[in-house]
């Protein structure tokens, strides 16, 4: 993802940092109750935290400018949002006020965010910052509501922010299934664009901390064990050489291809929820459960959930980020190539117009596009 287009800013890697501690958290919370119960509350916890991310990830994209303003901005929703990532531990036990009213506050910040220098014409931002203010008052009245309604509040929150700030056109939809062209998802407001290369790498470095964790917990629990033994030395190695395979399994190709379908989609808030928002967050907690199945089976006497951990974590990853192009008639690989390099095989001028259909597989959704060819092979 080398091609020109904004960049994330210092700040954001700063803010990143707390969800860094986030995600530490909720590892060592599996690593220290290993049991499916936990499996799902860490699983509910990561969902929130994860929707919290999206939205200062979307903020920074659309309205970022790295002035002192959005700096103190990002500083402070930095604050409650360290304050919710050392609230996980009494939140997985039920005792949720201080994590909701954390993470109320930061919807408050995200809020005064979007509505500062907001036109009354800007009807975008005033609907973004509406819905973080009814998702901060949800998340507040449920620091003091029992559970299962809580969860009910938190993921009516979510969802009303989520739809706000990364809408989804069901008619643009349906032409770009009609036309088989990415280029109909284009929104109609360009102020609704997203940035295709921010966006791809923020969520790349995302995936890049949960990475960090499989290292993080593959090196503490060999720091912690009694006996330096050769055996032990092996997992170690065992385990960076698994880091390493997941990493190259997402950025040797993945990330370049989501790219380039945000680009063909003209920054597509459509497209950018489904792949990336939606699309990413179940490998995201893929890695999560990864990193805490590779601590536990370092262990001396690694619990049986262990190894269902650690392989259940790689197989939704694989499958969660897997891209699939599929050329006709052939030249499946180079064609692939061509695609992530935003480049297109020429061919002789005699030969017939011919459509190649991209079909892109990211996080479970599907999309079938042609993208068509003039006679002399350049794409259209």
């Amino acid at each position: 993802m080398n091609e020109p287009g904004k960049r994330v800013s210092w700040v954001e890697l700063y803010l990143d940092l707390v969800f860094v501690l986030a995600v530490g958290q909720l590892a060592h919370l599996l690593v220290a109750h290993p049991d499916m119960r936990h499996v799902w509350i860490v699983l509910g916890l990561f969902f929130v935290l994860w929707w919290t991310w999206v939205g200062f990830a979307v903020l920074s994209n659309r309205h970022g400018a790295d002035d002192p303003a959005q700096r103190l901005l990002f500083l402070a929703g930095s604050v409650p949002a360290g304050v919710a990532a050392v609230a996980i531990d009494p939140a997985s036990t039920g005792d949720v006020a201080v994590f909701a009213l954390s993470l109320a506050a930061i919807r408050v910040v995200l809020a005064g965010a979007y509505g500062f220098k907001a036109g009354r014409t800007d009807l975008l931002r005033l609907r973004i910052t509406r819905a973080c203010l009814v998702s901060a008052a949800l998340f507040a009245i449920s620091a003091g509501t029992p559970a299962p309604f809580r969860y009910a509040l938190w993921a009516i929150g979510i969802g009303v922010e989520s739809g706000a700030m990364l809408a989804e056109d069901r008619d643009a939809m349906r032409r770009a299934r009609r036309d088989r062209d990415l280029a109909a998802l284009a929104p109609a407001d360009p102020a609704a664009a997203l940035d295709p290369h921010h966006f791809a790498e923020r969520f790349g470095l995302f995936l890049i901390i949960l990475l960090g964790e499989v290292v993080v917990e593959a090196g503490q629990a060999s720091v912690d064990g009694d006996v330096a033994t050769t055996a032990v030395w092996t997992a170690l190695v065992a385990a960076m050489i698994l880091a390493a395979s997941l990493w190259w399994v997402y950025f040797d190709s993945a990330a370049e291809i989501n790219l380039k379908v945000l680009e063909l989609s003209g920054g597509s808030p459509t497209m950018a929820r489904a792949i990336f928002a939606v699309g990413h967050m179940l490998p995201a907690f893929a890695l999560l459960i990864t990193a805490a199945g590779v601590g536990l089976l370092l262990d001396d006497h690694p619990p049986h959930i262990a190894a269902w951990l650690a392989c259940v974590g790689i197989g939704i990853y694989l499958l969660g980020t897997r891209v699939f192009l599929v050329a006709r008639p052939s030249c499946i690989g180079a064609r692939a190539g061509a695609a992530a390099r935003g480049d297109v095989p020429t061919r002789p001028p005699a030969t017939r117009a011919r459509r190649v259909r991209l079909r892109v597989v990211a996080g479970g959704v599907g999309r079938d596009v042609r993208r068509p060819h003039d006679a002399d092979g350049a794409r259209r």
